[in-house]
């Protein structure tokens, strides 16, 4: 048997159960008494039972109505269970949100602003995906997450809107010990030195080997010697001497400045590309995700 449309008849039903009589039922409702009898009656025909009957003092619930009232009461509270986690939703005292992004822009850009509206809206539930930038775009196209803080390169794409938030440059550094910190440098200089760099299938490797080969870099720079999972071990190779190390800024400002490695002075160095806050233009965003959005792009 189908599931009956009309959920005004349950919670006529309900009311009159709980009053005992049609007419303390139809007061609740603010309808008339054989309005009530009515819904009731149709209730009864389209359940194929009867639900009351009457007494001297208004009517009892038969055996059948016991059993539909226990499910009846417990479906309308889980509805206003619903709507209450709605109306938390709408005013950020509850809901999820859902975050995708690597280890380089949820450091460098998104962890900040995390802080910040968990402090602003401690009851909203925030679930971290960490991922490179195809496996976050991805992610988001599967629904899985309700937005990602991806890293250029990527490539356009009709569903996802993508919002460029800060920029990112890429540069070579290495430990003092090499000797290669004081002179202008061409690519093909450093052919004999050997490369330290992520380990494909990550946008900084994808957008590195772009304009190494856009610059006719030799085929050694685009063999890298050592591939690395992190950029942490990436620095943490370059640190040791082991070699030539290829780097956002961002995560060698700290040994740069304090002397631990040095930036190379490129002949063609590496332009400038952005994070980029990316989100499913046709699917409704939570309240969170929006009240997010809005407030690190303005």
């Amino acid at each position: 048997m189908d599931m009956i449309g009309n959920m005004d008849l349950y919670r006529t039903f309900l009311e009159a159960a709980s009053c005992g009589s049609f007419s303390g039922a139809a007061a609740k409702l603010f309808i008339s008494q054989p309005a009530v009898s009515g819904e009731i009656g149709q209730l009864e025909q389209e359940l194929g039972v009867k639900l009351f009957f009457r007494t001297g003092r208004g009517v009892k619930l038969t055996p059948e109505g016991e059993v539909l009232l226990e499910f009846v009461q417990r479906g309308i509270a889980f509805l206003e269970s619903g709507e209450e986690k709605l109306r938390e939703a709408a005013a950020l005292e509850g809901g999820v949100m859902r975050v995708g992004a690597s280890d380089m822009t949820l450091r460098f850009y998104l962890l900040d602003h995390l802080e910040r509206f968990r402090r602003e809206h401690p009851r909203v539930k925030l679930t971290v995906t960490n991922a490179p930038t195809p496996r976050s775009l991805a992610s988001l196209k599967a629904g899985m997450i309700d937005f990602c803080v991806i890293s250029e390169p990527a490539e356009a794409d009709g569903d996802i809107e993508m919002i460029p938030v800060r920029e990112i440059e890429d540069i070579m550094v290495a430990s003092p010990e090499l000797g290669l910190g004081d002179e202008l440098l061409h690519f093909d200089q450093l052919e004999g030195e050997v490369q330290l760099m992520l380990e494909p299938g990550t946008s900084t490797r994808s957008f590195v080997e772009a304009w190494l080969k856009k610059c006719g870099a030799p085929m050694r720079l685009l063999e890298p010697d050592i591939e690395l999972a992190t950029s942490d071990l990436v620095l943490e190779f370059a640190r040791r001497g082991m070699g030539v190390a290829t780097i956002v800024e961002d995560f060698a400002r700290e040994d740069i400045e304090a002397g631990r490695l040095e930036r190379l002075k490129l002949a063609e160095p590496f332009p400038r590309r952005r994070f980029l806050l990316c989100y499913l233009k046709r699917v409704p965003l939570s309240a969170a995700t929006k009240a997010f959005i809005k407030s690190v792009t303005g």
